[in-house]
């Protein structure tokens, strides 16, 4: 399951290297994230705890990316945020607490 956020965020992310670098290196973006789901399809586990930015938060990287997610009930995990590596997720992640 996605968050409205986290397709927002692959959504932007795929516009932007496909304005800055092409629409195979987009392409390539989201086939990366599209691993990276898979793997926590079979492993939830597979990736880090990140309770530092807010309990129970989860990461994975996929190429540039980093998929933020939360394990989820029968429906398996929920991807909340898919940014790049190179942004301060801190930040990205300001104020998202109060919404749980």
């Amino acid at each position: 399951m996605w968050s409205p956020v986290a397709v927002a965020d692959l959504v932007a992310t795929w516009n932007h290297y496909a304005w800055i670098a092409g629409r195979l290196t987009a392409d390539k973006a989201a086939r990366d994230v599209a691993i990276a789901c898979r793997i926590l399809q079979e492993r939830q586990f597979a990736g880090r705890a990140r309770d530092d930015i807010l309990p129970g938060l989860r990461a994975i990287a996929a190429g540039p990316l980093t998929v933020f997610y939360r394990m989820g009930n029968e429906q398996g995990v929920e991807i909340v945020r898919v940014l790049d590596r190179r942004k301060d997720v801190e930040e990205m992640f300001g104020g998202e607490g109060e919404r749980r």
